[in-house]
Parts: C-alpha cells; structure tokens; sequence
C-alpha cells in the first residue's frame, strides 16, 4: 500500500513551508466479514472491502483535510489539489487518472472462526441471535519532514442476545466481546460466553438510592474511561482542568491509558498521525497525571507535543486526542477481604454502556445485573439499573485495597466522540467505591 516517499514529499512541501505548519498523507484500507448467527447457523455474510487517503495541513487552530476514496499516486495528486485550492495556494497540475494500482488485496478469512464459532454456540447458547465481525485495517501515515508510519489491526468483535437459564425460566441475555485477533482469542471467547451462561437467580428489582459498590471483573475499566480519559483528552474542559498534579484520589490508585497494550483492542503502534504512543499516567499515587495528546503545531522548537494519541475514525476525518486502553493497577486484596470490607451494598461484574458530561463532570454507568452483598456475602440477583455520580466525588470515594488481580474487560470495546468511533478497552482489579447513585431500570 506504500506511496513513493519522494512523491509524498513533492505534495506536502508546498503545505508546510511556514513556521508552524504541519502537513501529511493518510491512507486506511479496511477489510471486514460479517456473520449473522441465529440459533446456530449463518443467516447472512457480508463482506466490505473500502480504501481512503486524506491529506491535511494544520496551522494552530486552522485546520483543512481534503479525502478521496483510492489510495494511489493519482488519489494523492486529487486529494493535494482540493487542498492546495481550498488554501488558496499553487494548484497542483492536473494530469489524467491513472487506473487503480496497488497492492491486491489479501483476502480476508473467517473460515477458521466459523467452525470454532459453531462449536461454541452448539455448547453453551444454541439459541442466540449474534453478529460476529472480523475487521482488517491497515493504515499508513507520512507527516511532513517526518518520517512515514504503518500498522496493521486484525479485531474481532461478538454482540447480540441468547437464551440463558434462570430459575424461573428462560431469559434473554446481552453478550459483547472485542479483542485483537490471535492465537488464544477463540478459546478466551468461548470461556466468556460458558460464563455468562451460567444458570441464575431470576432478578428482583434494583433498589434505588445511595449505595456501597463494588465494581468486579474488570469493569472498572469502564468508569474511568469515562471520569479519567475522556476529561484528559487533549482540549477538553472538564472539572478536571487546572488541577495538574492535585491529588484527587487514594494514593493506591494508579491508572494509565497504554496504547502499546496490542493485546488489548484499542492499542496501535503507532498513532493517526505517525507517532508512537507512550504510556500516559492518567492518576499517578492518586495524583492527576498528564494529558492525552495529539501533534501540536504551536509546540515550541524541539518539543514534541504529542504522546500518541492522535486518532482517526475514517480517512475523511481529522485527527482527534483520543483514549485507547484504560489500565488500572491491581493492589493486594482478595475477593473475599473486599466483600468483608464492603458489607452491605451491591457487587456489579458488568457494565454495558456508559456516559459523562464533561461541562458539569456529571456520569451515568449501566449495569445489567447485580448482586446483593448482606453481611459480606453475595445474595439475591438485582438489576438492571444505573449508576450515577460526578467525576471529583466519585474519585475520593474509592477506597483502599484495590483487588490483587486485573481483569481485561472484553465487552468494552467501542468509543464514540463528535462522531468518530474508535477501538477501546481496558483493564482493572476489584474495587470499592462508596455511596454512589443507583437506579432502577426495571
């Protein structure tokens, strides 16, 4: 998929010649298959097979992009002289279309995952309605003055429905799992998917007010997506701006956005605009840490402002600072010390969606299932219902003796912001958090 670099310099020159310009040539090819599953057949496959180049130029908050749909020299030279018109600069020449050239592409083959899929729904939910996707992206950035970048993705998405067990009967149950593909990841699926069949009490009504929760199995990874990275995200105003390095949590608490996590869905080698990313400490001791950020054209000399986290939903779109994977540090405790130590409350192992509003700091966690906690032990199956709180307070209520494992969060997986979904996830141990608010969906 590679542009000739000399040709890639020859276009981009004319767009950074000032001081604090940037300028660079983005290309995205996307392969995807896409099986729908119903009680244990394939009721439709499609496959998409799309390519797009953009090309950019910054000057602080000025920003211009100009996206055509092929990936060759000729889309180069189509894309450069929109921009170059739009600047009002020197038009490239126009010369006659080339046809497509390239690198064939690889066809892309779900037939391995096919018949594991089959197996595994035989055994532990042969009545389902899933949507299984396998998607390849394959990107190559080459800013200005810069050396060129390339990645290559290979993600595997599961979402939809079956029919459980319960007490009472039947039940249908939500499934979502997200992760990059590899060796072992079938076998991670199938382990997800026996559990979360596993026979239950039929639920009661989730009870409403303040509550002690204990946030399990990595889903954690959910709540400070939404009151960490999201409010760090390069120019966002949150109640979190101009407290750099206060402490506003337990000093156990460490949390870091890894991008080079590629065993987790939302990691990359490099980011949308050619940088490879760093570990960013998101809290450190319970301190605020830094800022997820992109390429900075107001940077000063010799400073590189970005730390990897420059990301594109599409071709057409500009780069955004973006969190990809959430990583909370585990601590010493075990399960049943921290069920000791909550007592009476509710102990959640899933979130299935999630929300902040940056102005005000304000979040909405949703939670399909709960379980009682009397006593320190687990009782009656509650749910569903929703957890609510703002990003400051809920920060000081969680409590020490963080669990002493970390568990990926597979059912995290997407991330939508001004409208550009990106790859995300996360992990994090067992913890407590006190006196959060709790709503009934029932």
């Amino acid at each position: 998929m590679a542009l000739d670099p000399s040709a890639v310099s020859r276009f981009l020159e004319p767009l950074a010649r000032e001081p604090g310009e940037i300028a660079d040539v983005f290309l995205e090819r996307r392969q995807e298959i896409r099986l729908d599953w119903r009680d244990g057949g394939v009721v439709a496959t499609r496959r998409t097979a799309t390519e797009g180049l953009a090309v950019r130029w910054r000057r602080g908050p000025a920003e211009r992009l100009c996206a055509v749909s092929r990936t060759d020299e000729t889309g180069l030279r189509e894309a450069s002289r929109q921009l170059q018109g739009v600047l009002g600069r020197g038009v490239v020449p126009i010369r006659a279309a080339a046809p497509a050239s390239g690198d064939a592409w690889r066809p892309l083959s779900g037939e391995r995952w096919r018949r594991r899929l089959e197996a595994t729904f035989a055994r532990h939910a042969p009545r389902h309605d899933f949507r299984w996707t396998l998607a390849e992206i394959e990107r190559e950035v080459s800013p200005a003055r810069a050396p060129g970048a390339t990645s290559l993705r290979r993600l595997v998405s599961l979402e939809g429905t079956f029919t459980a067990s319960s007490r009472r009967g039947d039940e249908i149950r939500r499934f979502s799992f997200h992760g990059p593909e590899s060796e072992t990841l079938a076998d991670e699926l199938r382990d997800a998917l026996a559990r979360a069949a596993e026979p239950r009490d039929a639920t009661g009504p989730c009870p409403e007010g303040d509550a002690d929760v204990v946030l399990a199995s990595g889903c954690a990874a959910v709540l400070f997506h939404e009151i960490l990275s999201h409010p760090l995200e390069g120019g966002a105003v949150s109640p979190l701006s101009g407290l750099s390095e206060a402490r506003v949590a337990i000093a156990e608490l460490e949390v870091r956005d890894d991008a080079t996590r590629l065993d987790l869905f939302g990691g990359y080698e490099c980011d949308d605009e050619g940088v490879r990313p760093r570990p960013v400490k998101l809290l450190d001791a319970g301190r605020l840490g830094g800022r997820l950020t992109g390429r900075d054209p107001g940077a000063a000399a010799g400073r590189e402002s970005s730390n990897g986290h420059g990301r594109r939903a599409e071709p057409g779109d500009a780069p955004l600072p973006r969190g990809a994977n959430v990583v909370v540090a585990p601590g010493a405790a075990s399960r049943e010390e921290i069920l000791r130590r909550l007592d009476q409350g509710l102990w959640i192992d899933a979130l299935d969606g999630g929300s902040v509003e940056l102005a005000s700091g304000s979040f909405r966690l949703r939670f399909p299932r709960a379980r009682r906690v009397r006593r320190g032990r687990l009782s009656d199956e509650l749910g569903p219902g929703f957890l609510a709180g703002e990003i400051l307070g809920v920060l000081k209520r969680i409590e020490t003796g963080l669990g002493r494992e970390s568990h990926v969060y597979r059912p995290l997986g997407w991330c939508a912001r001004g409208g550009q979904v990106v790859p995300v996830q996360g992990e994090a141990p067992d913890l407590i958090v006190r006196g959060l608010a709790v709503r009934s969906l029932a």
